[in-house]
């Protein structure tokens, strides 16, 4: 960098001095336009990349270029005089190095260019070292906006944190599988996240083979054990939200599904997939700020305090804070058995039974022959096609149905981006979305798992039935005050927490969508401080599946799995060999989120971005519309308003209520408003609940309580057509961009050969494919 640095200070200066001292005969031809002139020359324009640096700065010739200058025959005026002694020195000496002169200039030109030498020699040392810095500034900014936030050329991670999405990264790079890299960042994650998966939770993956062409989903979701309550049930309404207490433990299935699924498609050595977390967590490992925001919530802590946790997470009385030395040896010392002696040790061996013996002091169930008889599943993922896309997702326990269904119901109301334009478009287009969720949450407690419940089979293809797609489609109207058992929803709680996802594309173009959890923060709260192995709460999930009008949910059965909303999922276009990867986070908001996604990536026209940065909407078990904070803001351009179609009930003027919107005489609950042109607030202050929007359905809308969810994440999604031909600039980017200077510079005192060579470097970065390995 030094020399670097060095080298630009000598030809900053060979640069003043030449240009100080120099008083050409001729001056340039009329290509001399200003930097910032859209008509600039092709030559200046490629040095230049149209910076605005003297916007005055024109031609100083009313007369067509001579045929050996490049330049196009451009006729300018000088616009403003007095600019000249600092614009004119700049443009000419940049193109009379490119555009040869070829023709005198009269006497009065060239003194208006070139007078005043000792004053121009300082101006132009001062515009040069600008030059220098600015050009590659705003050169930078325009590779970052046409590149998007984050491009890839070959292949990519995506997880909950950057340490872990790097480890992936890192075994991809070291030749490794993508069920490798997706193992490798799931262990990292249960590390950076515990309280979200974990050792001690369960794992879905959907696996797509670019050379089989084959799609797999390998399901080692937790199970019931074969000594459990079978009146476990009967507790639900006591155990929600949280449902803390060793009963609602299932049998994790995390490792053994890590197994299965790199017997069937890894790479490199197992105990390669595990070193690179033992090194976080023996490294000096602390805590991360998004890990201490669950440990300080209001909501948690004092279920935190009250639990074996307390020991882990809590430096006395208080919670660890961001950054906060965390030793955890327990878990790096398991993480090594497991990497030198495989998943049994954990089902079978010594971490195993330590494991039972600590989840047994605190009351729990689990036993050594619950692990040994743990299997995951291998089973054909469900295939919807949607269009020039087939969805690949996870059958039954898993949510793969659910989304399946919302998707085949949606595809049917022809959603595009013209919608976007017309405010009565995006209200038709949201409320048919928010009555598709309705209508799927009143399927849910169907699909258990088939293996327990055989006549699942039967739902889950009826579910993807164009049939009953088109019966759903017919029963919407503009309303949306129907009773529940309208949409068959069963008045069932809700959690919408917890759970990590991580997504996966390979150069080959393979890819793994995996999901994992221990179901709500910090599962049961039941810590093993002998393995360090934090244990799920999955059996909490078989409450949702209490049908309609029925009282309790029926008998959990041994070996049977909860139902999921997971649908870690890969969409393939087959003729563009196109792939779309996505998951999501948040519990039972992990549906409506991929949802969303889905519909602005394929049928919105968002790009990757947009798609999923966009805020949600989501429909309760009790047929409530909660939506994230910053969705009111999505909204159309302002215009002119429509007017009322036939028989539609004019929005009412929002006010300031002091009571939910539907109770006072101005609204009418319900009803669709298709006359706002904009979404409006209308704040719900003595319920806490932020800005509810009575704009499009008045008196269903309510902010989703922010101690509740933390963001349903299908943030972690992955499309090879977004995988750009170009690279970030990153930590060599200092040293580019003195190297850049330093050859421009060269390159003007030498007309122009070097700076050609300069401006090819920066514009192969984003014009043209890259043979950058990542």
């Amino acid at each position: 960098m030094r020399s670097a640095s060095s080298a630009l200070q000598r030809a900053l200066g060979e640069a003043a001095a030449l240009l100080a001292t120099s008083a050409p005969s001729t001056l340039p031809p009329a290509c001399l336009l200003s930097i910032s002139e859209p008509v600039c020359p092709a030559a200046c324009k490629s040095i230049s990349f149209q910076v605005s640096i003297c916007p005055p700065c024109l031609a100083v010739l009313p007369v067509d270029p001579p045929a050996t200058c490049p330049c196009p025959p451009v006729r300018s005026s000088v616009s403003s005089p007095a600019h000249l002694p600092l614009c004119s020195p700049v443009c000419l000496s940049i193109c009379w190095h490119i555009c040869p002169p070829a023709s005198p200039l009269p006497l009065s030109h060239r003194a208006m260019a070139w007078g005043r030498g000792a004053t121009i020699s300082l101006v132009l040392l001062g515009l040069a070292l600008a030059l220098a810095i600015i050009v590659p500034a705003v050169v930078l900014s325009r590779h970052r906006a046409r590149c998007g936030p984050k491009a890839f050329a070959h292949a990519a991670v995506a997880a909950d944190s950057k340490v872990c999405s790097d480890i992936g990264r890192a075994i991809l790079q070291q030749q490794g599988s993508p069920v490798d890299a997706t193992i490798a960042a799931l262990v990292c994650t249960g590390v950076v996240n515990p309280q979200s998966m974990g050792l001690g939770g369960g794992v879905v993956f959907t696996i797509y083979n670019a050379t089989t062409g084959k799609v797999e989903v390998i399901n080692a979701r937790e199970t019931v054990p074969a000594g459990g309550d079978p009146d476990l049930l009967s507790g639900c309404e006591q155990a929600l939200p949280l449902g803390t207490g060793s009963q609602w433990i299932g049998v994790p299935g995390e490792l053994r599904g890590y197994a299965e699924a790199h017997r069937r498609h890894g790479r490199l050595p197992w105990v390669q997939l595990f070193q690179p977390t033992i090194a976080l967590l023996r490294g000096g490992y602390r805590v991360p700020p998004v890990l201490s925001h669950f440990l300080h919530s209001d909501f948690l802590r004092p279920s935190l305090n009250a639990s074996s946790l307390r020991q882990l997470f809590f430096n006395g009385t208080e919670p660890l804070q961001p950054h906060d030395p965390f030793p955890w040896p327990a878990l790096a010392a398991t993480l090594e058995v497991v990497a030198a002696e495989g998943a049994e040790a954990f089902y079978t061996g010594r971490l195993g039974r330590m494991l039972v013996e600590d989840v047994a002091k605190q009351g729990g169930q689990l036993t050594m022959q619950d692990l040994a008889a743990f299997q995951p599943e291998v089973v054909d993922a469900l295939q919807v096609p949607l269009g020039d896309f087939t969805l690949y997702s996870p059958p039954p326990p898993a949510g793969g149905a659910i989304l399946g269904f919302i998707l085949n119901v949606l595809r049917g109301f022809n959603l595009s981006a013209e919608l976007l334009a017309r405010p009565e478009g995006i209200v038709s287009m949201y409320h048919h979305i928010v009555e598709t969720l309705k209508f799927a949450g009143g399927q849910r407690w169907r699909l258990w798992d088939p293996r327990s419940h055989p006549e699942v089979q039967n739902a889950s293809q009826a579910l993807l039935g164009e049939e009953l797609a088109h019966l759903i489609r017919q029963q919407m109207d503009d309303r949306g005050d129907h009773q529940l058992s309208h949409y068959g929803l069963a008045g069932a709680g809700d959690h919408c927490m917890g759970t990590s996802h991580v997504s996966v594309l390979a150069e080959d173009g393979s890819a793994v969508s995996a999901t994992s959890t221990i179901n709500t923060p910090f599962g049961a709260m039941v810590y093993s401080p002998r393995t360090g192995v934090l244990l799920n709460n999955e059996l909490l999930d078989l409450c949702w599946r209490r049908p309609p009008g029925s009282g309790e949910p029926p008998a959990p059965v041994p070996g049977e799995r909860p139902p999921s909303s997971m649908v870690p999922s890969i969409l393939i276009n087959a003729a563009r060999g196109s792939k779309l990867v996505i998951g999501g986070a948040g519990g039972e908001l992990i549906i409506s989120a991929v949802v969303q996604a889905v519909v602005n990536k394929l049928w919105l026209g968002f790009d990757l971005g947009a798609a999923i940065a966009a805020p949600i909407l989501h429909v309760n078990s009790q047929g409530r519309v909660e939506y994230e904070p910053s969705f009111s803001q999505v909204r159309p351009r302002a215009g002119p308003r429509p007017s009322c179609p036939p028989g539609a009930v004019p929005c009412p003027r929002p006010r300031c209520c002091s009571k939910p919107p539907g109770e006072g005489p101005s609204f009418r609950p319900g009803r669709l408003c298709l006359c706002r042109a904009e979404l409006s607030p209308c704040t719900r202050r003595e319920q806490g609940m932020g800005d509810a929007d009575s704009g499009l359905w008045p008196g269903r809308l309510a902010q989703v309580d922010q101690e509740r969810v933390f963001r349903a994440a299908a943030s972690h999604t992955l499309h090879d057509g977004d995988l750009l031909p170009c690279v970030a600039w990153d930590s060599f980017s200092g040293v580019a961009l003195v190297l850049w200077a330093s050859v421009v510079i060269l390159g003007i005192l030498s007309r122009g050969a070097g700076a050609w060579v300069g401006i090819s470097f920066s514009k192969h970065l984003c014009d043209s494919p890259t043979k950058s390995p990542w």
